[in-house]
């Protein structure tokens, strides 16, 4: 294994967190756990809160109902607490366990900053035994606002009723930034590990609790904890040593087409049929590497001649003679980090003579984002038979003036 990074002892690296904070429990603040649903209602619940000892409490991971029964859904639970909220100190933290209901909706953007700028750190969401596939619009808000998700799967699940769960999990990190997942649901694996695996595991793993993760991060945020990963003794920060590299796919170091090729089929959204043989009559690859890991790729391709001619037939445009950016896969683990946008501006500049595009779904917002931050621009929009929904043709801005659109582009 080829760690590109040294040991950390006093954690300058790693947002200050060091590797003995995260395996000894006297490290952090106390974290008191209690039932909030042992209490009869919210007033007793505030009686016990404040009639206790609790003067050394940095927070309260609050762990749902000892009885057994489902946990209720988060704004039942934060109505539990609400007496407690209006009164508790400012500095102290809590987390808080739910039930992942698919039925429910998301919890508004302005109540979950609320919650958050009181307090909330982390919710531990229990997924129910017959939950067939893990509810991200319950999650995703949650993960935007920098409260940590902690997804508990049953062993009650099973296998085979667990596979999408656990897949999700597995494949989502900055979603599902922590779990517990019996051995008998497993096995656990990503499909960015199948095609490179990175160094080590995450740091969250030492901490082995819900209430020792509240307790850490009540010191240091999200962002910092979930790319912390440990090797034996070392401790190493994700991102901080990415170097980007730009070749043609000839030159590529051995086996790295291989890789490359299983990070676009680890995205999962391309038809995985024509990859290889487009990679490798690709003009230029660009990729990222980090601990000798690739964690990001993207290309100019020459299209096909069926796709120009489905183009010029859909929109009036010919695109014979252009290259087309595509083939776009960042690790889960190292997104908003900026390499897409990297690699975007690095392919850009290493066009030559070749002027570009690139094809983005109209629901592809991530996308969309980064294209837009690299003065990348729709010039129209069609319906493609083969995704079964719209697409937006992108070029970089300066490369638009000498295309000849026709009136009825959608630009």
């Amino acid at each position: 294994m080829n760690m590109a990074h040294n040991p950390l002892t006093a954690g300058a690296e790693s947002g200050g967190i060091t590797l003995t904070d995260l395996v000894h429990d006297s490290a952090f603040g106390q974290i008191y756990t209690v039932d909030p649903f042992a209490f009869n209602d919210q007033d007793a619940l505030f009686r016990h809160l404040h009639q206790q000892d609790y003067s050394d409490a940095a927070g309260f991971f609050f762990q749902g109902d000892a009885s057994g029964r489902p946990a209720p859904d988060l704004v039942s639970c934060m109505d539990r607490l609400s007496r407690w909220l209006a009164e508790k100190p400012a500095s102290m933290v809590f987390g808080i366990t739910a039930g992942l209901d698919p039925s429910r909706e998301p919890v508004g953007k302005n109540q979950l900053a609320g919650w958050q700028e009181n307090g909330l750190k982390l919710i531990n969401w229990q997924c129910a035994p017959g939950l067939a596939k893990i509810p991200d619009h319950l999650l995703w808000p949650v993960s935007r606002q920098d409260i940590w998700n902690h997804v508990t799967v049953p062993a009650s699940m099973g296998n085979t009723t667990a596979g999408p769960v656990v897949k999700f999990i597995m494949d989502n990190p900055h979603i599902v930034h922590s779990y517990d997942i019996p051995e008998n649901v497993g096995p656990v694996a990503s499909a960015y590990d199948m095609a490179a695996p990175l160094p080590g595991r995450p740091a969250w793993e030492l901490l082995r609790t819900p209430a020792r993760l509240l307790a850490c991060l009540a010191k240091f945020p999200v962002d910092h904890l979930i790319r912390l990963r440990f090797h034996g003794t070392d401790l190493f920060a994700l991102g901080r040593n990415i170097a980007y590299h730009y070749t043609p796919p000839a030159d590529l170091p051995e086996g790295y087409l291989d890789t490359v090729c299983a990070m676009v089929g680890a995205g999962g959204s391309v038809d995985l049929a024509h990859v290889r043989s487009n990679l490798e009559k690709a003009y230029v690859i660009g990729y990222a590497v980090e601990n000798g890991v690739l964690v990001g790729n993207s290309c100019l391709k020459h299209p096909r001649k069926a796709l120009t001619a489905r183009l010029k037939t859909a929109t009036g445009l010919d695109f014979s003679g252009f290259v087309e950016r595509g083939y776009t896969s960042v690790r889960p683990e190292y997104r908003a980090l900026g390499v897409g946008r990297k690699l975007l501006e690095g392919l850009t500049r290493r066009a030559g003579k070749y002027r570009v595009f690139s094809i983005i779904g109209e629901d592809n917002l991530a996308t969309q984002k980064i294209a837009l931050q690299n003065n990348t621009r729709k010039i129209t929009t069609y319906f493609s038979e083969k995704a079964g929904k719209h697409m937006g043709i992108w070029m970089p801005a300066h490369m638009i003036s000498s295309l000849e659109i026709p009136k009825d582009s959608s630009l």
